[in-house]
Formats: C-alpha cells, sequence, structure tokens
C-alpha cells in the first residue's frame, strides 16, 4: 500500500489545530528527534534535535483518559497501567503526524522483543481515521479519543508524543514531529522498560 508521508507538502510548522506548540523535552541519550534545532544542533535531514540526558520526569499519567481501539470497546488508560506505554496523538489531516508514522513503525518492529505497548491514538473522528487506514497500509495499534485528554500530559500540539513509565511516571514529553526510529530512541525505551522508577 501507499505510504502517506510520501504524498504530503513537507512543512516544519505544528499542525493547525485546536492546539499549538513548539517544546522539545525529553530523557535518555544523544538523539535525532524532531524538525525544531536544539542548541543550534542540525543534522543534513533537517529533522534534529537532542534529548536531555537527566533522569527525570515530567509529571504523572492520569489513567483516567478514555480511549477505544478500532475494533473494541471504550477503555481507559488505566487498562495499561504497569506497562511501558508509548503514546502518540495525531490526526490524518496533520501532515507533520502522518510523516512521523512510519518511523513509529519501525520503532516498534526495533521493539518487537519487549513489552512496550504502543499506542496511537486519533484526536479526531472514526469515519476519517478508517478511511485513512484503508488507503495506507501501517502496522500499528490504532485507538480513538473518546475523551479529551487530561491536562496532566501538558498536551499543547498535533503530533505529541510521550513515554510512561511503569509506576505512571511521563519520563517522555515531546510535542512536535520527530524521527524515532533511531539506536538512541530504542536504547531509551529499553532503559526505561528496564529500570523500575525513576
Amino acid at each position: 500500500m501507499r505510504r502517506a508521508a510520501s504524498l504530503l507538502p513537507l512543512s516544519l510548522a505544528e499542525c493547525p489545530t485546536r492546539f499549538m506548540a513548539v517544546v522539545l523535552v525529553a530523557l535518555g541519550a544523544a538523539s535525532t528527534l524532531g524538525p525544531e534545532s536544539v542548541d543550534g544542533q542540525t543534522s543534513s535531514s533537517g529533522i534534529d534535535a537532542t534529548i536531555d540526558t537527566a533522569l527525570v520526569t515530567f509529571g504523572d499519567a492520569d489513567y483516567s483518559w478514555k480511549i477505544r481501539p478500532m475494533e473494541g470497546a471504550t477503555t481507559t488508560l488505566g487498562s495499561f497501567q504497569g506497562e511501558v506505554l508509548f503514546i502518540n496523538l495525531w490526526a490524518s489531516w496533520c501532515a507533520p503526524c502522518v510523516r512521523e508514522l512510519a518511523s513509529i513503525e519501525r520503532l516498534r518492529e526495533r521493539l518487537r522483543d519487549t513489552d512496550v505497548r504502543f499506542l496511537i491514538v486519533a484526536a479526531e473522528g472514526e469515519r476519517p481515521v478508517r478511511r485513512f487506514l484503508r488507503r495506507y497500509g501501517y502496522d500499528l495499534p490504532f485507538y480513538l479519543e473518546v475523551s479529551r485528554m487530561p491536562a496532566t500530559f501538558g498536551l499543547r500540539g498535533l503530533p505529541t508524543t510521550w513515554v510512561i513509565d511503569r509506576d505512571g511516571h511521563i519520563v517522555l514529553l515531546r510535542h512536535g514531529e520527530a524521527v524515532w526510529d533511531t539506536d538512541e530512541v530504542e536504547a531509551l525505551l529499553r532503559r526505561v522498560r528496564e529500570t523500575d522508577s525513576l
């Protein structure tokens, strides 16, 4: 199947939506993540940034958030409590969101031997998401947002990505498009998975 990323115009602007964002806050070792330049560092790809190496948290997850798998009943994030979660909030009309889906898919493949759970949550209605998924063949676990994401997650724009550790701490918060399938990001997630508490 065709991949949407190759069909959309390249723009470093964030998606025009009910949110706005231009911030990188994360954890781990140096990595390539996102369309902004951090501390003047850019790569030849033009999509590069640096992850903070400190082991820090950005608040705690609110497990009351309601989501629904494309095929299945509404549940809450609490259904996944105690797991390491990679959550991406996106929309099919958001070009930066769509561009990063392929790298998220490749990251998930690199972590197949782990129990890291990926939740790719659409912040829009079911019909456009189904239309998008019929057209493009992404092998990712897609969900629909049933209730607005709680404020504790610090959502400001689309796309936004979080990593939540087993204790419910938000240990990575990324506002904006990113390149996820790197050795550094894989190592970061494996590190979070193996750490009981930060």
